[in-house]
């Protein structure tokens, strides 16, 4: 489609009207899927971002400068949600450093010989094996303060199955915690 059509729709949506809009959304979210999946190579995160990118974007729709490129817009739009996912991303991953730490300081008696700065190094080391859903769990349960059934219903596994993924995960922290002390923690 001609960029003079594209921007005619972009116009008229910014007007407030929703069927151009979501005329322009079907002309356009190949190409804005496309950009996040070459970025992410991930098709179910490149669909909820492109799908983030058009809600923010209908959103900010008086930002438009006609004249402009829509399809540059919107892939500017979905580029920062990718960017603001990443951010996302790296916050929790230093938010569950600093929970699984607060955790292990509340069960531990007083550090005797300086085996707490150890033990926290080794488990921090342990962290960066786990995958990114395993590091969900523990944020919800040990970061939010949500029981294992709430966060099983959250994160869409059954109660029964979250606690013991819940207590694999402990102790698979624990052990690998340990074995890199050279001995129980």
């Amino acid at each position: 489609m001609p960029a003079d059509e594209l921007d005619a729709l972009m116009t008229a949506a910014q007007a407030g009207d929703a069927d151009s809009y979501a005329q322009l959304i079907e002309l356009t979210q190949h190409v804005v899927r496309a950009t996040m999946l070459r970025d992410t190579a991930d098709a179910d995160l490149a669909d909820e971002l492109a799908q983030e990118a058009f809600t923010r974007a209908w959103a900010k729709r008086e930002q438009y400068r006609p004249g402009t490129s829509p399809r540059a817009w919107l892939i500017t739009i979905a580029r920062s949600q990718l960017m603001e996912h990443h951010r996302r991303l790296d916050r929790d991953r230093r938010h569950a450093h600093e929970v699984v730490r607060a955790e292990l300081l509340r069960h531990r008696p007083p550090d005797e010989g300086g085996r707490r700065a150890e033990l926290l190094a080794a488990l921090k080391l342990c962290l960066e094996d786990i995958g990114e859903d395993h590091r969900q769990l523990l944020d919800l349960v040990h970061g939010e303060g949500l029981s294992s059934d709430d966060a099983g219903a959250r994160l869409g596994i059954r109660a029964d199955a979250c606690r013991q993924r819940l207590s694999r995960l402990t102790r698979k922290l624990r052990e690998c915690a340990e074995a890199r002390l050279g001995g129980p923690a």
